[in-house]
């Protein structure tokens, strides 16, 4: 059966983040994806939020629950007290039951009212707005591209030739291991980088690409321990268009004079290879 014609609904978009899909209907969603922008940035939101919750619960701090949301504490304060109505020749009325309806029913709201608050503390970081850097991190992304993008003797500080030390070179100048997208199969390749200076002292690292007509493009990538979880940002500044997300501490940008599907296209592409060599 072709990909193409394979029955694809919601819960299989949500089975692929999952990676609960077999291999056919896996191919068949990428398939979508490639022809559906809308649908390809709908999956990358949910990845991106999926890995944030992992990378929460995994704090060292998740532990540190507070006191009011404590379950142990919140039974014991409204478990009802034996209650001895009157005493008659030496023996107390029978002692009221913790088995009458009215006592689970309190049980059942109790529970709801802590999950509740238990995921509200928890998510609150997760489900803010956008970090108010980012619009700094965005900015800097199109002034880098609009300034070596047009230089022609001197576009990169290290050429292609020279990838594996270039890669090296700015993984540990910014902190953080580059994995370096392939982009031969979108019609571009890799021309080199350079190292860039961002807000704070913090340093960038600027890749950038160029296809066959001479069309350039660059992807920005920095790290700051201010960046926060975020998805897909769309940003257009005079004639440069730009994506940018935050996985983490680490922030990402692919800019260039392309119309918004393509570089839509081609930010998902780098994303999805980011995070596939970051599975494995």
């Amino acid at each position: 059966m072709k990909k193409s014609l394979i029955n694809i609904q919601e819960d299989d978009l949500h089975a692929y983040v999952d990676n609960q899909l077999s291999e056919e209907k896996r191919q068949a969603v990428e398939e979508l994806m490639r022809n559906d922008p809308n649908i390809a940035e709908q999956i990358i939101q949910w990845q991106t939020q999926n890995k944030a919750i992992k990378n929460y619960f995994n704090q060292e701090n998740f532990a540190d629950i507070p006191n009011q949301l404590n379950i142990d504490r919140l039974q014991a304060k409204s478990k009802p007290q034996p209650k001895i109505k009157s005493i008659k020749q030496g023996k107390p009325d029978k002692i009221q039951s913790h088995n009458n309806p009215w006592y689970y029913s309190m049980a059942a709201s109790l529970f709801l009212m802590i999950g509740s608050s238990l995921v509200g503390w928890f998510l609150h970081d997760l489900l803010q707005t956008a970090p108010q850097n980012s619009p700094l991190f965005s900015d800097m992304a199109i002034s880098a591209y609009e300034v070596f993008s047009v230089e022609i003797l001197h576009p990169v500080e290290v050429k292609a030739n020279k990838k594996d030390h270039l890669v090296k070179w700015l993984s540990k100048r910014i902190d953080h291991p580059i994995k370096l997208p392939e982009l031969d199969n979108y019609g571009f390749k890799l021309l080199g980088g350079r190292l860039l200076s961002m807000q704070e002292g913090r340093a960038a690292a600027q890749f950038m690409f160029e296809n066959e007509q001479g069309k350039r493009i660059t992807w920005l990538v920095s790290k700051s321990p201010a960046y926060k979880d975020h998805a897909f940002f769309f940003k257009n500044e005079k004639n440069v268009n730009s994506y940018y997300w935050m996985d983490s501490n680490v922030a990402y940008s692919v800019s260039g004079k392309m119309d918004r599907d393509n570089l839509h296209k081609l930010s998902q592409g780098i994303y999805q290879q980011i995070n596939d060599q970051e599975s494995s």
